[in-house]
């Protein structure tokens, strides 16, 4: 997470805050830059965009790299994708959420059309109907919010299906 937060604080230079930035929706529009990570049970994911590729790895808690996947979404995958943001409202997520105590860590950092949005947590998740306010209780896990967030991030890297599909 320390990784984390320190990339996010160099892509500081161009985010800001959430509700200073990307318009609500996020428009249809293709990414300048975009990285997501989740660190649950001393494993890492993390989904970064590499010259219009989509680089998805999984690493292990001593550093090793477990599973790495490159894809190349097309123009229709990543408006799905842009589509499922707006369906979990992470537009509307604040950029971080907080709750004492172990769990899960996730950031995401993402530039459109010169237009930043960042949102870090440890042991939280956004909360259903208020989403820029956090669940407060992170033992109930993760929140239909992220779930829709997370199972959109794992389609666009072509490890899971498009649902329905």
């Amino acid at each position: 997470m320390k990784v984390l937060v320190a990339l996010m604080v160099l892509l500081g230079q161009w985010v800001l805050e959430a509700a200073e930035v990307v318009p609500q929706p996020f428009p249809a529009a293709s990414f300048d830059s975009l990285h997501i990570e989740l660190t649950e049970n001393g494993t890492t994911t993390s989904v970064d965009l590499d010259n219009g590729s989509v680089v998805y790895e999984v690493t292990s808690a001593d550093g090793k790299v477990v599973e790495k996947v490159t894809t190349q979404p097309d123009d229709d995958a990543w408006f799905q994708f842009i589509q499922k943001l707006n369906e979990a409202k992470v537009y509307k997520w604040a950029p971080r959420y907080y709750y004492p105590g172990q769990g899960a860590k996730w950031g995401i950092a993402l530039k459109i059309d010169n237009q930043g949005f960042m949102s870090v947590s440890h042991n939280e998740y956004p909360k259903e109907g208020a989403e820029g306010d956090p669940a407060a209780d992170p033992q109930g896990g993760k929140t239909l919010p992220f779930r829709l967030f997370w199972q959109a991030v794992l389609v666009l890297a072509g490890k899971a299906k498009v649902s329905g599909a």
